[in-house]
């Protein structure tokens, strides 16, 4: 009698624990970041983004809060400081809305396969950005503008990236300039 009461009581915790599993989790526990990233998803368009992401926030991380996004350039040489960094908006806040859903949910593309050259001064380069909100009609497209006309490496953030303090990044470029100086620049999603 015991043994068959463990079975129909470890049946009935097995049977919960796999539907616990496979339940779909409310926008309200869900995790905030990059739920898909595609590398050059549709190469026959006339220009192809190279990256290409969808990202969504839970309710508790679209409720209240204002997002930017950004890119932080910085010198990656030994003795730089945090005051050689500059930021520049790429996104404003204004664009980046929750949906009828209550969540903040958008697509982002970045990059040509080539860059464009000589971006607000020779010597420099440039990828266009695009967002575009889902399910809010906004959309916004700008240009990502490098200290550098060489990128040396790209770092595209993958599926499963997590928004943390605020702040998900998203890519991060490495450049060289004519003199031979390295920056980074980093674009990334933050609460304001």
């Amino acid at each position: 009698m015991a043994a068959v009461c463990r079975r129909q009581l470890m049946r009935a915790f097995v049977a919960a624990q796999i539907g616990s599993m496979l339940a779909t989790p409310s926008a309200q526990t869900e995790v905030s970041g990059i739920v898909s990233y595609r590398y050059e998803p549709n190469p026959r368009e006339i220009k192809p983004k190279m990256y290409n992401w969808e990202v969504r926030l839970n309710r508790a991380d679209s409720h209240g809060a204002t997002y930017e996004i950004v890119q932080i350039t910085r010198p990656t040489k030994a003795h730089a400081t945090t005051t050689d960094s500059a930021s520049q908006v790429l996104v404003e806040s204004k664009v980046i809305t929750p949906g009828q859903d209550g969540t903040v949910d958008f697509h982002l593309y970045v990059g040509d396969k080539t860059p464009k050259e000589n971006m607000g001064r020779r010597g420099r380069s440039g990828q266009p950005i695009i967002f575009s909100g889902i399910g809010t009609g906004n959309g916004a497209s700008s240009w990502i503008v490098f200290a550098g006309a060489q990128i040396e490496r790209v770092v595209p953030s993958p599926t499963g990236t997590r928004l943390l303090d605020g702040t998900l990044s998203l890519i991060q470029f490495v450049v060289r300039d004519e003199r031979g100086e390295q920056f980074q620049t980093d674009v990334v999603l933050r609460r304001k």
